[in-house]
């Protein structure tokens, strides 16, 4: 008895330990918001939830945007684990969100985009918080 007593109190202090050495978000590499698909549509849904008046057109619009920045992402990625070039891949990310913003800054009227913006901002900020980086990556 003291034998499966002894076992059961080893395998439930393993468990606890595993459970809490998990990234936060439970992200792949440390990673609180899920995979980069996952943060995109995490991303669009907050934007059409919090932006009034949107019309069916720049819902389309915006979708089409986000399909393509998740296309282009995606294969950003792919290079990535290609390739050791880390500067490259992080000015390119860069220059993939600027172009992002650019195109939903066209849909977007001006009051509008300042939402998006707040929205974007305070993701940027949460996520420079959480890996100790500058905000404006």
């Amino acid at each position: 008895m003291k034998t499966l007593q002894s076992t059961l109190l080893i395998l439930f202090i393993g468990l606890s330990l595993s459970a809490i050495a998990q990234p936060r978000g439970g992200g792949r590499g440390g990673r609180a918001g899920g995979s980069p698909e996952q943060m995109i549509e995490r991303e669009k849904q907050t934007l059409n939830s919090k932006v009034e008046g949107l019309t069916d057109d720049q819902k389309l619009l915006l979708d089409g945007i986000y399909k393509e920045f998740a296309v282009t992402l995606q294969e950003t990625m792919q290079e990535m684990r290609q390739s050791n070039d880390r500067a490259g891949i992080r000015e390119k990310m860069e220059t993939l969100r600027k172009e992002k913003d650019e195109l939903i800054s066209d849909v977007l009227d001006e009051d509008q985009f300042k939402i998006y913006q707040s929205i974007t901002q305070t993701k940027r900020e949460r996520k420079s918080d959480e890996d100790g980086n500058d905000p404006n990556y």
